[in-house]
């Protein structure tokens, strides 16, 4: 009895997983052609790099950003922080990245924790 039921499950799910693997009608023929040449690249909110500043050192002049799950930025990139919605400063990323942290040399402005970092 536990044999034919186990040779059923085996059954069912290689049939579920083969079914996903045969090429079925896609209709590639309603969707126009993609265009080429230039224009405007749209980046999708979720691959805009932002952070929060979680630490700022005025006397050596640099901050700590946290990026979350986003990934860490590259060294040399430049982000626009900001206050509450208007512009307050600018950093440059100068070096040790660990985790979700990244180190920016204060660039200009006066930078305090909780600022928002926007890719420049």
């Amino acid at each position: 009895m536990l044999r034919g039921v186990i040779k059923w499950m085996t059954v069912v799910a290689v049939l579920g997983l083969a079914g996903c693997a045969l090429p079925g009608r896609r209709d590639d023929a309603a969707l126009p052609p993609a265009k080429t040449g230039g224009g405007t690249i749209v980046t999708p909110v979720a691959f805009r790099v932002e952070g929060k500043v979680v630490r700022t050192n005025a006397r050596l002049n640099f901050v700590v950003l946290d990026f979350g799950l986003q990934g860490l930025p590259s060294i040399g990139q430049q982000f626009a922080i900001y206050r509450l919605g208007k512009k307050v400063g600018q950093v440059r990323v100068s070096g040790p990245a660990w985790d979700t942290y990244a180190v920016a040399d204060i660039v200009e402005g006066q930078i305090w924790k909780g600022d928002e970092a926007k890719l420049k």
